[in-house]
C-alpha cells in the first residue's frame, strides 16, 4: 500500500458491511428477496400461458398474463435490479415468447416488459439472461454525524468476474471521498443552498453528502458512462426520489482541454433556464441543460450574482468575463483522489479556473492521497497558483473522518486544500481544523 503510481484498483471496505444499511429507497430490500418475487411471478406467466381449455378460462388466463406482465414493469420502475433478478428466475425468454402471444393485449404487455428491461438493465448486466446472474455488490460508507446520520449503500457497476476484487477505478470507495463527504456531513454549511460540481466523482459519496445536506443543485460528473449511469441509481436509492431530482449525473472528462462546443464562437443572446444571462457554451453547461436550474457567472462583473457576489466586485478583464459567459460555473467545487497521474494536476486547476464561481464566498475542496502515494500530486499546488488560484492545505489526521479505513490503506497520508479565486485572498484555513487532531483540543 502506498506505492506511487496511478491508484491500484482494489476492492476498500471503508466502513464496516452491514445488510440493513442504505436510505430511503433501499428499505431493507435483499437480492434474494427480489429473484424470490420475480420467480412467482413467472410461475404466474407460465402456469396461465399454459392454459388451453374453454373459452371462459383461456380468456382469464389472458388477464392474469397481461397483469403479471404489467406488475413486471412495475417492479422494474421502482428498482431496475428487478431486471437481472427476473433473469435470475428465468423469466426473459419467458418474456420473448410472450411477446408472440396469441391476445393482443398480452404481446403488448409482453413487450412493454421487454422494453423496460433493455431500457432499465443495470450497468454491466447482461438482458436477455439465462439463469446465471451475478449478484450485485455493494459499499457500505457511514459519512453522516451523530446528529444527522447518513449511511450510503452503494452498488456497483457489475464487472464480470464473478465478485472478488473492484477493477474499475470508479467503482471503488476511496478513502478520499469517504473523508471529504463526511466532512461535508460536518460542515452543511459549506453547500446548504448552493451548487455544487463534483468532478472524477466514480461512486459520488460527496456528491450525495451535499445533496442531503441542502445544496440547491448538484453536478456529479464523471468520465465513464456506466459510473454516472450507476451514481444516479445510487442517488435514487439513497437519497429518495424528491432529493436525488435535484442531483444531475452527467458525463464530463474534466482533464479534456477542449472543453468549449462547436457552438463557442456564437454569441447567441439565447437565455439560459428563464434567464436573461447567456447560455453556456461548455460541454458541461450543454449537457446540464436539460436538468435545469444550473447557472453561470455574473455576465458583467467579478462575482455570481445569484451568490452576492456583485456588491464587492473586483476589477474583471475582457477574459474572464469571456470565461464567465462561456462555462457553467458553481458555488462549490468538490474532488476525492483526482490527481493520480501526471498532468492531473493542471488538469484540475483549469478546470477550476473554468468553473468555479466568481463570489468571494466560491469554494473548491479537494481531498487528495498525498505526493508520496500518487504520481502528479505534488505538482497541486503550483498549478493551483498558476491558474489564478488561492488555497490553504492541511493533512487529514482526524480519527472521527478517518474511522473505519481499512488496514490496507491506513498509512495512505490524505491532504485537503481548501481553494478559492485569487483576488479574493487566501481561504480561511480556521475551517479545516476539524480536519487534523488538533479540534479535539478545542471540542
Amino acid at each position: 500500500a502506498g506505492s506511487v503510481g496511478a491508484p491500484r484498483a482494489r476492492r476498500i471496505w471503508s466502513v464496516a458491511m452491514s445488510s440493513d444499511a442504505g436510505g430511503d429507497g433501499w428499505e431493507g430490500r435483499q437480492w434474494d428477496d427480489m429473484v424470490e418475487r420475480c420467480a412467482a411471478v413467472v410461475d404466474r406467466l407460465r402456469t396461465n400461458n399454459d392454459i388451453r381449455r374453454a373459452d371462459d378460462e383461456d380468456d382469464r388466463g389472458a388477464a392474469e398474463l397481461t397483469r403479471a406482465l404489467e406488475e413486471i414493469v412495475a417492479l422494474i420502475a421502482d428498482d431496475e435490479e428487478y431486471v437481472p433478478a427476473l433473469g435470475a428466475a428465468c423469466g426473459h425468454d419467458l418474456l420473448a415468447r410472450l411477446v408472440t402471444h396469441r391476445v393482443p393485449e398480452v404481446a403488448s404487455a409482453a413487450a412493454d416488459a421487454m422494453e423496460a428491461c433493455a431500457r432499465h438493465c443495470p450497468p454491466g448486466a447482461s438482458f436477455p439472461a439465462r439463469g446465471d446472474v451475478d449478484e450485485p455488490s455493494h459499499a457500505i460508507m457511514r459519512v453522516g454525524t451523530l446528529a444527522a446520520p447518513l449511511t450510503l449503500r452503494m452498488r456497483h457497476v457489475r464487472e464480470g468476474y464473478g465478485g472478488g476484487e473492484r477493477r474499475r477505478i470508479p467503482n471503488i470507495a476511496w478513502d478520499s471521498g469517504l473523508v471529504l463527504a463526511r466532512w461535508i456531513s460536518r460542515h452543511p454549511e459549506l453547500v446548504a443552498g448552493k451548487s455544487v460540481l463534483e468532478i472524477g466523482a466514480g461512486l459520488g459519496a460527496p456528491s450525495m453528502a451535499a445533496a442531503r445536506r441542502g445544496a440547491s443543485t448538484v453536478a456529479l460528473t464523471d468520465a465513464d458512462p456506466l459510473a454516472t449511469r450507476n451514481a444516479a441509481y445510487n442517488a435514487r436509492m439513497n437519497l429518495g426520489r424528491v432529493a436525488s431530482a435535484k442531483l444531475a449525473c452527467v458525463v464530463h472528462d474534466w482533464n479534456d482541454e477542449s472543453d468549449l462546443s462547436d457552438s463557442d464562437s456564437d454569441d447567441s443572446d439565447e437565455t439560459n433556464h428563464g434567464t436573461d444571462r447567456g447560455r453556456a457554451t461548455c460541454s458541461l453547461g450543454r449537457a446540464l441543460e436539460r436538468f435545469g436550474g444550473f447557472r453561470r457567472s455574473d455576465e458583467e462583473g467579478g462575482g455570481d450574482s445569484a451568490n452576492g457576489g456583485g456588491a464587492n466586485e473586483v476589477e474583471t478583464s475582457r477574459h474572464e468575463v469571456e470565461t464567465s459567459r462561456r462555462f457553467a460555473t458553481f458555488d462549490v467545487v468538490l474532488g476525492a483522489d483526482v490527481v493520480h497521474e501526471r498532468g492531473m494536476a493542471q488538469g484540475v486547476a483549469r478546470m477550476l479556473g473554468r468553473h468555479l464561481g466568481r463570489s468571494p464566498d466560491a469554494v473548491a475542496v479537494i481531498v487528495n492521497p498525498a505526493p508520496a502515494h500518487r504520481s502528479g500530486a505534488a505538482d497541486l499546488p503550483s498549478a493551483l497558483e498558476s491558474n489564478g488560484m488561492a488555497f490553504a492545505s492541511t493533512r487529514v489526521t482526524s480519527a472521527m473522518l478517518r474511522v473505519g479505513v481499512m488496514e490496507e490503506t491506513e498509512d495512505v497520508r490524505l491532504d485537503m486544500f481548501l481553494v478559492r479565486r485569487r483576488e479574493w485572498g487566501a481561504p480561511d484555513a480556521s475551517v479545516m481544523e476539524d480536519v487534523t487532531d488538533e479540534w479535539v483540543r478545542h471540542a
